[in-house]
């Protein structure tokens, strides 16, 4: 699933503009031809002012379509960018947050690490925070730096036991060839559940009852 950066406005759509500037052309040729048909008319048999009357409406009906589609393209976008602003077009959708929490379900997690490069090993120790107790160490995890790396847990302790599906907390401990720490960064994908909005700041509940910040999210799936 692709990733994307999150936006400050939604991109108005294609079709709506195109249709816009067709109807723009439309109402142009249509003037033209009304002005060359009263340019040229014959002053011994002058248009008909019924036909006359009838084709200005016309042109009348073209330039308020034409100006309806411009102010509704201008409340689209301004509904487009307040729905973006207010976080509200998260809803339902997997964003990557910072966060050292991970859910377990069924033996699954969403936990993912990154380390730069020239690390040479990586630890994990998953702890309950209910019992605030580590139930498992992990060792001799990837050092891959390229992208993130997915935290393979399997959902057993430390004694091969099956632990209860929920929320846990992970650090990573990175370190380099010569045995020194270096930098780490723990994420995990959820899907947001709620937009909360307190304090003149927006929050994010997401999946596994965690709450973030809008500036945790890393990134958004399309």
């Amino acid at each position: 699933m692709a990733l994307s950066p999150i936006s400050s406005g939604a991109a108005t759509g294609t079709s709506s503009t195109t249709s816009l500037s067709q109807l723009g052309e439309d109402y142009t040729r249509f003037l033209t031809l009304l002005t060359a048909q009263v340019q040229y008319q014959d002053p011994l048999q002058p248009m008909d002012a019924t036909q006359f009357v009838s084709q200005l409406a016309q042109l009348s009906q073209v330039e308020q379509a034409v100006k309806t589609n411009s102010n509704l393209e201008g409340i689209g976008g301004q509904i487009s960018s307040l729905l973006s602003a207010s976080g509200a077009d998260l809803l339902g959708k997997e964003v990557t947050v910072y966060s050292n929490q991970l859910t377990l379900t069924d033996g699954v997690v969403d936990s993912y690490y990154q380390v730069p490069e020239g690390t040479q090993s990586v630890t994990a120790e998953i702890r309950d925070p209910l019992t605030d107790t580590v139930v498992r160490t992990m060792t001799g995890l990837s050092t891959e730096h390229s992208a993130l790396q997915k935290l393979e847990w399997d959902g057993l302790d430390d004694f091969g036991n099956p632990v209860l599906d929920g929320s846990y907390e992970v650090s990573i401990t990175a370190t380099d060839a010569e045995d020194a720490a270096v930098q780490s960064f723990v994420y995990r994908k959820a899907i947001v559940q709620e937009v909360l909005f307190t304090e003149g700041q927006n929050y994010f509940k997401l999946f596994g009852d965690e709450t973030v910040p809008a500036e945790a999210i890393l990134a958004a799936a399309t």
